[in-house]
């Protein structure tokens, strides 16, 4: 299988550790998504990651990426047995933080005539919120990697320090100690920020 996603991802990160921490092998693809024409016949949105099949048809969000990487091995425990609520609302919340991180990093990099501060102080706020309800709720997923909440919400702290900031430890310090742990996991030091495109 072949996973096109970039350099800075965290969406495309997230894949990546999960099939690392499955022991799936994927050919890794990382493209300019600005530039990528010929995604559009494999994902009408352009978005990555896009996980591609051997028979040439796309998966794509990396939610539904990873429950195939599941669907080929059960036994990593990316997701838990039948349907969980609290896990899937806690999953939602990582990648809902994700969003906000990256459509601030969007935001902040925009011509600064065109940059609206009021923007990126909504989606600051978003992140905040996230966290401080991440940090209320570590007991549900601390301990689970690579349960796909656990894993995501790992893979989401790493991506603030490196686009957003580091100031969140001492607001969520329980959050920090689970980043120290998890984060140097062979899974996430594998796949460190950034990659060249």
């Amino acid at each position: 299988m072949r996973l096109l996603t970039g350099p800075t991802t965290p969406f495309g990160r997230m894949v990546e550790v999960a099939a690392l921490e499955a022991g799936i092998a994927l050919d890794i693809e990382v493209i300019a998504v600005t530039g990528a024409a010929f995604l559009d016949a494999l994902n009408p949105l352009r978005l990555i990651p896009t996980l591609v099949a051997a028979d040439g048809t796309a998966v794509y969000d990396s939610r539904v990426i990873c429950r195939v990487l599941a669907e080929e091995r059960p036994q990593a425990g990316l997701f838990p047995a039948g349907f969980d609520r609290a896990f899937e609302t806690r999953l939602a919340l990582v990648c809902g933080i994700m969003d906000a991180g990256v459509a601030r990093q969007g935001e902040v990099t925009r011509l600064e005539a065109a940059r609206s501060p009021e923007v990126i102080a909504r989606l600051e706020a978003r992140l905040w919120r996230g966290f401080a309800r991440l940090e209320a709720e570590i007991d549900r997923f601390d301990g689970a990697f690579p349960r796909l909440d656990a894993l995501g919400a790992a893979v989401l702290l790493d991506y603030v320090d490196f686009r957003v900031c580091r100031d969140w430890r001492a607001e969520a310090p329980r959050l920090a100690a689970f980043l120290a742990r998890e984060g140097e996991r062979p899974s996430m030091v594998a796949t460190r920020f950034p990659r060249a495109a």
